[in-house]
């Protein structure tokens, strides 16, 4: 890291560079314009109005932020006037204790900028609006986003001004120099393609204010700049990682340093590495570069994941282990390719040059270049059983197999899915009122189609509701095969007075089941066919399944950065695993409390066989948690990265790393003043432990430490 990165750093961690808006009064709403007329005209006047932050150490400007007074972009979505309604009445509040509407994450399709230009996407406008000609909605929407695509080429002109006006004040020659280069290059990008690396980087720091969320798939649409202007000797190693810090910076200077999210990766989530559209691994020298650069600032975004392939050397995924265990703020996650490429194109029948462009974003979630997350509400897994028990007991007491209960149990898991699916629906169709017009100026198909991205414009998206507990359901369904049909340990009756006292009464048989029961995360054959039997009846539930859009719908069991583990756990009853009334869920898929006995080895193929049929590459994660000794001794940790390795060959999706004591992490939830700077991976991002709720405090200790 050189002088000037460092000096960009001091000023990005103090907040600094954050470019605050510029408040922008607007005409009355005129009555003889439409209302995309009106949206389009504020919006365009509101970004002309606004000023970029340039100081002496810059190489690049060009970022502005919304501030809601009009239809800014699709991630913050301020200024969307029916989302907000929606959040109003469904965020964070879990409707009949089943479904919870939460927040959507989305990319840019940067390569189509750095391939066209603006001028480029402008043709690409202008051909639509001659396919759609006798479609006057859709017409207007695209010459809405013609006008705002002007209004962008018009910005860049602003700011190459200010950056000459302000180059005029400069003493030091190199700065003068860089500032004068800066403005001439915002005069030629991105309004037409970049012809350098420079030039390309700077086209995506300008567009990232179109929608500040993911970076997409950064090495596979820089490299042909990258490795081009390395051979003729444009530019060095290390001036392509002072441009990509630059940018990272930007990244984390997005979010305001007030904000609790300033210390969180969740909002800027992209990929490296993967397969490319012939089928060969992407990983290459910029891709090593674009994390080691990263790895090297003392921020907290953006996040990275590596996409696993078979064909990626182990000496390739070595070095990003060991990238990831030198990172204090742990940003490296890690997911298999070939296990979401088959899911993609034989579930949701993408094809295989647009799948294989997808990347995770936000908390996990995958979204392919160019689109956004077709939903990430959130469903309670276990109000099924918890219904069985509690409301219909008399369908199950008098049951003679596994077969027969899974039968009834099957018919109620489907109904609950169904109405998941609805409320899922529901939400989107809210949001769908909203027309978004910057962000979809770089969505894939929104121009094609001519339809905003919030209404459906897109043609590759996934919708991946998150069902919370699916691991408490797990051990739930293999308690009832285990302890009542084939040890016998209690009777149906035995089990459903049990759970509807709470316990009270019942210790010693919740003790007996804690010790006897085969849960998940053991590698045992009780254990692995009742958990693909689950996934079977979800393969069946969700394969060929699309929402009011038109996407198809996939597994995730993620939690993000609020507590529905917790909301719906309070008001679920006891279940089979052995929860008490009002404990909270799990999520993700691992184990934890312990329940995991035989090791790393056997929770990892546990993982990795849980899903043949590839339905759960929706927005999922595992965590592990590993003994700090495992990642300190090199031997111990090479065996660590080999069968990593190796759960990725047998079809584990993800894992994460975080090496804590279970006894540091009880320290700092006691005393959070001595443990400030103690970091953990959550579910897709880091944060430092002391900051985060309670409840997700809790299960992060809970989580058991493989060693």
């Amino acid at each position: 890291m050189n002088t000037r990165i460092n000096e960009l750093v001091k000023l990005t961690l103090d907040g600094k560079m954050y470019v605050n808006t510029v408040p922008t009064e607007q005409e009355e709403w005129d009555g003889g314009k439409s209302r995309v007329e009106n949206e389009v005209l504020r919006l365009c006047k509101y970004i002309l109005n606004q000023e970029p932050v340039i100081t002496e150490y810059s190489a690049f400007t060009g970022r502005f932020n919304f501030d809601g007074s009009v239809v800014g972009d699709a991630f913050k979505r301020g200024g969307h006037k029916y989302t907000q309604m929606a959040l109003d009445k469904y965020y964070l509040k879990p409707i009949n204790n089943l479904s919870t509407m939460e927040w959507q994450h989305a990319t840019a399709d940067y390569k189509r900028v750095l391939e066209k230009g603006v001028l480029g996407i402008i043709g690409d406008i202008d051909a639509s609006i001659k396919e759609h000609k006798d479609e006057g909605e859709r017409v207007e929407f695209l010459n809405g986003l013609r006008t705002v695509a002007i209004t962008l080429i018009e910005w860049c002109e602003k700011c190459a001004a200010r950056t000459l006006e302000y180059a005029e004040s400069i003493r030091d020659s190199e700065a003068r120099k860089r500032l004068e280069k800066l403005a001439d290059a915002l005069m030629r990008v991105p309004k037409n393609k970049p012809s350098s690396f420079y030039e390309a980087v700077l086209s995506i720091y300008v567009c990232f204010s179109a929608d500040p969320d993911s970076l997409g798939t950064l090495d596979r649409f820089l490299s042909p700049f990258y490795f081009e202007d390395i051979k003729k000797g444009v530019i060095t190693k290390d001036e392509a990682r002072e441009y990509l810090q630059e940018l990272y910076l930007m990244v984390q200077a997005s979010t305001p340093i007030t904000s609790p999210h300033f210390t969180r990766g969740g909002e800027s989530h992209f990929c490296i590495g993967g397969y490319d559209e012939r089928g060969n691994d992407a990983f290459n020298e910029l891709s090593a570069l674009i994390a080691d650069s990263m790895v090297e600032l003392p921020i907290y975004i953006p996040q990275i994941t590596l996409r696993w392939t078979k064909k990626l050397s182990f000496e390739s995924f070595y070095y990003m282990m060991d990238l990831e265990r030198r990172d204090p703020h742990k940003r490296i996650a890690f997911t298999n390719d070939d296990k979401r490429i088959k899911c993609y194109t034989q579930i949701c029948g993408f094809p295989y040059e647009r799948a294989v462009s997808y990347t995770m974003v936000g908390c996990n979630e995958p979204a392919f270049l160019g689109a956004i997350t077709g939903s990430n509400s959130k469903g309670n897994a276990l109000r099924c059983i918890e219904t069985l028990f509690h409301k219909k007991a008399d369908k199950i007491q008098e049951l003679n197999s596994f077969e027969e209960f899974y039968s009834v149990f099957e018919r109620e898991l489907y109904s609950d899915l169904n109405e998941i699916f609805e409320y899922d629906d529901m939400y989107n169709l809210e949001r769908a009122k909203d027309i978004n017009y910057i962000s979809s100026l770089f969505f894939n198909d929104c121009i094609e189609n001519g339809k905003s991205l919030t209404q459906g414009g897109g043609n590759v998206v996934i919708s991946s509701p998150m069902l919370i507990g699916i691991v408490n359901l797990i051990d739930s369904l293999i308690t009832v095969r285990e302890a009542v049909y084939e040890k016998k340990i209690c009777s149906m009756s035995e089990l459903v007075s049990a759970l509807k006292n709470n316990w009270a009464g019942y210790e010693d048989l919740r003790l007996t089941l804690i010790k006897t029961v085969s849960y998940f995360g053991n590698d045992t054959e009780i254990a692995k066919s009742t958990s693909q039997l689950l996934y079977s009846s979800l393969y069946k539930a969700y394969r060929g399944r699309k929402n009011v859009f038109g996407y198809p719908l996939l597994v995730g069991d993620l939690l993000g950065y609020n507590e529905h583990h917790k909301w719906f756990g309070e008001k679920t009853m006891a279940t089979p695993d052995a929860r008490f009334n009002g404990e909270q869920l799990k999520f993700g898929i691992g184990q934890s409390g312990g329940r995991d006995k035989g090791g790393l080895g056997a929770l990892l193929n546990s993982v990795a066989e849980l899903d043949p049929y590839a339905i759960a590459c929706g927005s999922t994660v595992t965590n592990i948690s590993l003994d700090e000794k495992t990642v300190e001794n090199d031997q111990s940790f090479y065996s660590l990265c080999k069968m990593l390795y190796t759960y990725f060959e047998k079809g584990g999706v993800h894992f994460q790393l975080t090496y804590v004591s279970r006894q540091d992490l009880i320290n700092a939830k006691a005393c959070p003043k001595d443990y400030k700077s103690l970091r953990v991976r959550v579910t897709g991002f880091s944060d430092y432990f002391v900051k985060l709720k309670e409840s997700i405090q809790d299960d992060i200790i809970e989580r058991t430490v493989q060693k």
